[in-house]
Order: C-alpha cells, then structure tokens, then sequence
C-alpha cells in the first residue's frame, strides 16, 4: 500500500508540473498577442493622423510681367556686293600695246585702260575706205550711161539697153552701200582697240599685259563700283510683312542701320532703303533685302560679310511673358496668374508674335502682374499655390535673364521710359 501510494503521489505531482508548463506558455502567448495587438492599434491611429493632415501647397516659380520694347535692334549677316560690276574683255583680237592703268586703281568711267595694237586694224580701215570710193565711182558711171540713155529717142535706144543700164546703176548703188557699211565696221573695229572703263569703280589685276595676245574670250581684268555700294542681307517673312505694313505710312527708310565690320568697328553712315527682292525665298522662308551706304572711304569691301543691326524709328511696347509660362487647351491660351493671397488663377490671354523664347500679350495680363513660370503643371483655378522667392532687382529684369534668349533680341522698358517716347 505504501509503494502505490508513493507512485501516486509521483504521477500528482507529475501532472501539475505539467500543467504549469502549459498555462506559463499560454500567458506568453497572450501578452505577445497583446503587443502585436497594440502596435497595430498605435500605427493606425499614426496612418490616421497622415490621412487627415491637409495637403502641401504646391511650390511654384513666378515671374513679373514687364513692358518691354519689342522693335528693339536685330542683328543680321550681310554680304557687301557692288551696285555694279563689269568683267572687261576685248571685242577683237591682237596684241596689247599698252596698259594704261596701275592694279587695283581708281578708275573713272570712259578712262582708256587697254591699247591693242591698231596698225592691222588702220590697214583695214585705209582698204575700206578704197572699196567705197571704188563703188562710188561706178556708181556714178552707171548713173551717168542711164540717164544719157534715157535722154536719148526712144528709136535709137532698146528697151533692153535701158534696162541694162538701170540695173547697173541700182546695183552701182548698192555696192556703194556695201562699202560704207564695210568702213563702218572697219572703223568699229579700230575704236576697240582702244579699251576704255564702262562704269568708275575700283580696278582689278590686269591678266595681260604688254605682248601678249588676248580676244574675245581673254578677261584682261574686273571693275567693281564701290561708292555707292550695297549691303544685302535676309530678312524672316514676318519680319519684312511687319516692315511692309509700316511702309505705308511712311516715307520707306523706316529702319537705322549700324554697320559692325569684321574688325569689330561701327561703320560710321546711315543706310538708305535700296529694294526688296520680288519673292520669298522658299528654302529658307526669307526676303533678300538690299541697303545703299556711301562709301568715300572705301571701308565696305566688296564681297565681305558684316553685321547689320537694324531698329524700326518706332518703338513697340507691349508686355511679354516666357512661352514656358502658357498653356492651351480646345478654348484658346492661358496662364496662372498668382494674387496677393497666393492663389493660382486660371487667365485667358490673347497672344501677339514671339521673340525668341518670349511671347508679346495683347491682352488678358497687365504689367506688375505675377505668373507661374515653373510648377505650372500642378497649379489649379482657385489653388493656394507656395510661390518660390524671386529675385530682387532694382530695376526690371530682362526678357532674355528669365526665358534664357540674347539680350540683343528683347529689352525691357520702364514706365518712365515710355512715358518720354
């Protein structure tokens, strides 16, 4: 009895040991599911707090609109070309005698240059001459034996030997007419041995000189007129339709022009309007444009490029904004325009011509008034917008400084500016 109740007692205690084991892994069980349990609680209530927070005003880039002068200097690439330009050639053969002029020389219009030598071309002359006093001679025989023949009875003489001698004397006449023009020609031909220069200008090398034998097709040298002379350069179609419209009230020399060499230097003169060619070139959608200069100096060098900067006498005033600041849909263009509460406002605008990286406002938008040139995008009607700072300028700041374009093409104007012009 003794040893089953030992072995009793065994499995007892046994049994709560185990039971212990069991009920310490269920507590830790339920605190780990406690923590979990609150973690997930803390964490929502973290996801709840982020939901309900308002929203980040979007930050955006502003810039103010200024007036600007758009009729402002544009610089072109001209080509100096002479008004008049003659390549001289002989119009007969022979042998230079004499030249008359020193390479590269003044020359005025009507100067002799060249001498060939004449003595053939006299010889001819002196033949021609006999020719015709030749023919005149029988000519005046012939006219003389027609008319005795006619004067004569008309039983003594037949009607062929009056026939006869009226032929001879037509043809007598008409040998006489050969013969002049004969002479003509030779006395031509003498006068162009004497080479003289059709118009004045600048001469060039002479190809031949004394002894060597040129004709027809021999160029003996060039002559380019340099005063006055001719500036020619390519104009964009929409700036020659603009220029065309001012034509009309004006008296054509709407444009001052300045002259930059290839060294750099201002051309001291004032151009004048010479012509417009009479269509736009198609490959380059340009109007070939010409301007007259007086040329004393001789500065303006044929065949040289230059720089041409042209501004119209009237100015063009107007406000401009960058083209990165615009948007379009299916009802026109518009811009966000920002107030003083910082609040995108949708504005539609009217939109004149571009400049460059710049557009001209017609209407929809005054000066001073603030746009939206970056963050655009995410900018609403009636939006709160968080406008980056802009930079502080005493005065105002070029077109070209925020569109990024030459500052040669757009400048800016102030009101007292405008006020004066």
């Amino acid at each position: 009895m003794s040893v089953s109740s030992e072995q009793e007692t065994k499995r007892q205690t046994a049994g709560q040991s185990k039971w212990n084991w069991i009920k310490t892994l269920i507590v830790i069980a339920v605190i780990i599911c406690a923590l979990f349990f609150a973690r997930s609680m803390i964490n929502r209530d973290k996801t709840g707090q982020q939901t309900a927070a308002p929203a980040q005003a979007p930050l955006v880039v502003l810039h103010t609109v200024h007036l600007a002068d758009l009729a402002a200097e544009r610089e072109y690439i001209g080509r100096v070309d002479p008004i008049q330009a003659v390549s001289l050639s002989p119009q007969v053969s022979g042998e230079i005698a004499r030249v008359h002029f020193r390479d590269g020389s003044i020359v005025k219009a009507g100067q002799l240059l060249f001498t060939i030598d004449d003595k053939t071309f006299q010889a001819a002359v002196e033949a021609r001459k006999a020719d015709l006093a030749q023919a005149e001679a029988s000519y005046n025989r012939a006219v003389q034996y027609f008319n005795r023949l006619k004067a004569s009875d008309s039983r003594s003489v037949s009607a062929a030997s009056l026939e006869g001698a009226e032929s001879d004397m037509l043809q007598g006449k008409a040998s006489v007419e050969q013969a002049t023009a004969a002479l003509k020609t030779a006395q031509l031909n003498l006068g162009y041995t004497k080479i003289t220069a059709p118009i004045s200008g600048r001469a060039g090398k002479a190809q031949f000189t004394k002894g060597n034998l040129v004709s027809s097709a021999s160029q003996l040298t060039t002559i380019v007129q340099t005063d006055p002379i001719r500036i020619t350069f390519s104009l964009p179609d929409r700036d020659f339709i603009n220029q065309l419209n001012q034509f009309k009230n004006t008296d054509g020399n709407i444009f001052d022009s300045t002259i930059h060499l290839a060294n750099g230097n201002i051309y001291p003169v004032t151009g004048e309007r010479d012509f417009e060619n009479n269509q736009i070139d198609t490959a380059t959608g340009t109007m070939t444009i010409s301007l007259r200069y007086k040329n004393q100096d001789g500065l303006l060098i044929p065949g040289s490029m230059v720089r041409i900067a042209l501004k119209p006498t009237r100015k063009h005033i107007a406000p401009v904004i960058p083209m990165e600041s615009i948007l379009a849909d299916s009802q026109g263009d518009y811009v966000y325009v920002v107030d003083a509460e910082n609040k995108a406002q949708q504005r539609r605008v009217s939109l004149g011509v571009s400049y460059g990286v710049v557009r001209e406002v017609l209407s929809g938008i005054e000066p001073e008034e603030k746009v939206i040139i970056k963050g655009v995008q995410a900018a609403r009607h009636g939006m709160e917008v968080r406008p980056a700072p802009e930079r502080v300028q005493d005065t105002a700041p070029e077109p070209s400084e925020i569109a990024g374009q030459s500052a040669f093409d757009v400048k800016p104007v102030s009101e007292d500016t405008e006020g004066k012009n």
